[in-house]
């Protein structure tokens, strides 16, 4: 394989990287933002006091609320993938939260060494490339 053919195939590598490397941090960024709407769900549900009456507002669409009232529930409603819900206890329900924030601070975990992997074949392409351009400049 010529020099520039190898240059090639680094430079076409290092775009398939990037384009990895991007879609890697896509995928953290919404597993950042349901890690957030997992734990938001929990402390909401670690709020409702026992026995008191709760003001709520109810998000309807378009940015309008609803406000209503509602009594502590004894069970709550989760969905648990594929359009699939179920109905558990309070204490299930903050379980379940908890191992579903579990799962996915360690799929971010996973991630992020994905992430760190693809940044140091990044920097190594990009040396190798350079190197080999700089090769060429002194060669013509």
């Amino acid at each position: 394989m010529s020099e520039q053919e190898r240059l090639q195939s680094l430079v076409i590598e290092l775009r398939m990287l990037e384009g990895y490397f991007n879609e890697v941090n896509t995928r953290e960024s919404i597993l950042a933002r349901a890690i957030m709407e997992n734990r938001a769900a929990l402390e909401a549900i670690r709020g409702f006091s026992s026995n008191e009456v709760s003001d709520l507002l109810v998000p309807i669409g378009g940015g309008v609320f609803i406000e209503t009232s509602a009594k502590p529930p004894d069970r709550l409603i989760v969905s648990i993938g594929a359009n699939v819900m179920v109905e558990k206890k309070k204490d299930g329900i903050i379980n379940f939260l908890e191992e579903r924030i579990k799962e996915i601070e360690d799929a971010i975990s996973n991630l992020e060494s994905q992430k760190a992997e693809l940044a140091r074949r990044i920097d190594a392409n990009r040396a190798t490339i350079s190197s080999i351009a700089e090769k060429q400049k002194k060669t013509q």
